[in-house]
């Protein structure tokens, strides 16, 4: 009997961790990369929400970066459970969270000649607009639009400096991130927050997309309430202050 406990305890010894241990519950995460909010080294605001609502080791955020189009193709179809930065519009399959995570401000670059005579977001009526992929930045304005969207930013910037369109949407760190790749001198005027949009992350709408978003929600609204986000959200906007300063 002795010897049969000394082998019994020998056994559990060697057993993996894993069998003694309950797994983490992995949350599949499909986002852009989007400069102090989704950072490919999985910093930013964004993943600092994420960290705190699922943390490890009950949560594994399992991340992937890809273009905002694609992520938000996957959520709508089930194939990752969360998109990150997704507007109200964006998607009619997906689920968004209770609350906001944040309020977008959208910048924009124009034409000097429409710099010089501007008086605001009706400036653009009727103008060539472009932006990103799927950013439907027409959907948060009623002023009518010329509106196009393309894959490719530089292209985009390169069409605004030689005047053959009048006006690009799109974050600020975004615009400025081009213009030393123009083809030309930059001959555009980049005007600020002239689009303001509340923004989400979605969830798949599956079991465990729903369950994921109830969990979300009261841990999101806990934040919320102790002012934790506010804090982590300024903190983000002072480093991209502080980061346009060098």
């Amino acid at each position: 009997m002795r010897r049969f406990f000394a082998i019994f305890c020998l056994l559990l010894a060697v057993l993996p961790v894993s069998i003694c241990a309950a797994q983490p519950i992995v949350v599949n995460v499909a986002t852009a990369s989007w400069d102090d909010f989704a950072n490919r080294d999985e910093t930013g605001y964004y993943f600092e929400l994420l960290q705190r609502v699922f943390p490890e080791p009950e949560w594994q955020l399992k991340v992937q970066f890809m273009p905002f189009a694609r992520s938000l193709y996957l959520v709508e179809h089930n194939r990752t459970d969360i998109t990150l930065s997704v507007y109200k519009g964006d998607t009619k399959k997906a689920l968004l969270t209770e609350n906001t995570v944040e309020v977008d401000s959208i910048y924009v670059a124009v034409t000097a000649e429409l710099a010089a005579t501007w008086t605001g977001l009706e400036s653009l009526s009727h103008k060539r607009v472009q932006a990103m992929l799927a950013y439907r930045y027409n959907m948060l304005t009623p002023v009518p639009m010329y509106y196009e969207e393309s894959s490719d930013m530089l292209t985009m910037l390169n069409s605004l400096n030689a005047g053959r369109i009048d006006a690009v949407l799109d974050y600020k760190s975004n615009l400025l991130m081009y213009v030393p790749k123009l083809k030309a001198p930059q001959n555009f005027v980049i005007i600020q927050g002239v689009l303001k949009a509340e923004t989400y992350f979605a969830f798949a709408n599956t079991e465990k997309g729903q369950m994921l978003k109830h969990h979300f929600d009261l841990a999101h609204k806990r934040l919320i309430d102790s002012g934790e986000q506010d804090r982590l959200y300024l903190e983000t906007l002072e480093k991209r202050r502080v980061d346009g300063e060098k």
